[in-house]
């Protein structure tokens, strides 16, 4: 049991920088899109919202996961 409990606190952590960094991105796409976009910045905002939404759909399915091991 002694070594179940800081991976689950690892895990918790990691989660929770993981959907910061998402944030992040998030934040860093609404300011360039108020500065207006050319053709390589507008790819750009393309990846980060995609890479948000691979990220989130892989957080949701580890931490579903995990509680179910538990």
């Amino acid at each position: 049991m002694r070594e179940t409990r800081p991976r689950v606190e690892t895990s918790a952590k990691l989660v929770e920088l993981v959907y910061e960094l998402l944030d992040a991105h998030d934040d860093t796409a609404r300011l360039a899109h108020e500065f207006g976009c050319e053709v390589e910045w507008a790819a750009h905002l393309d990846y980060l919202a995609q890479l948000q939404r691979v990220g989130r759909e892989v957080l949701a399915a580890a931490t579903t996961a995990a509680a179910r091991a538990n």
